[in-house]
């Protein structure tokens, strides 16, 4: 019964995105810095941050933001320690992912940033390169993949625009002859 409530709020979102005004572009830079957002920075301070690059990079600012819900309370026991585990390699750290995975529920659980300070700046330091990393290649993805949903879609309603107006004028055409 939930997979079909999910797939029905998923296709009813999929095609307010597709039927958005704006240039496919901007439409699809909109969802790569809300995916970016989301990933980079944690919950809490997203939405300031989202909302005005948004605005400096002039996107869609309702749908950058909806993005950077990739990260939300469900997501999040998941994709934090990735993030820390995936940025502490990078920095040459030995920490092991159940380490991170239990330092971050702690924090999960009982959010503030002063709480995630006192987890230590390394840590902090390890999920933002993790998640800059996973922002970029999400966010890339979700770029690419948006701008082909929205020109596809858009290709296919002039198709069907052009196909009915040629309908239109041969129907015309026929009644002048007549």
């Amino acid at each position: 019964m939930k997979l079909k409530k999910f797939w029905r709020i998923t296709k009813k979102y999929y095609i307010k995105l597709i039927r958005s005004k704006g240039t496919p572009h901007s439409i699809a830079l909109a969802i790569a810095l809300g995916l970016f957002i989301g990933c980079s920075i944690p919950m809490g301070g997203q939405t300031i941050i989202v909302v005005i690059l948004a605005i400096i990079l002039r996107t869609d600012k309702v749908l950058a933001f909806a993005a950077t819900w990739i990260s939300n309370p469900y997501t999040v026991t998941f994709m934090y320690p990735v993030f820390c585990f995936v940025g502490s390699k990078i920095l040459g750290s030995n920490l092991s992912f159940a380490d991170i995975n239990r330092l971050i529920l702690s924090i999960i659980h009982d959010f503030s940033w002063s709480a995630l300070i006192n987890l230590g700046t390394k840590l902090a330091v390890y999920f933002f390169v993790g998640g800059a990393l996973f922002g970029i290649v999400i966010g890339g993805i979700g770029y690419f993949i948006t701008y082909k949903l929205v020109m596809k879609y858009r290709n296919k309603k002039n198709r069907f625009k052009d196909r009915n107006k040629k309908i239109s004028d041969k129907k015309n055409n026929n009644s002048k002859l007549v």
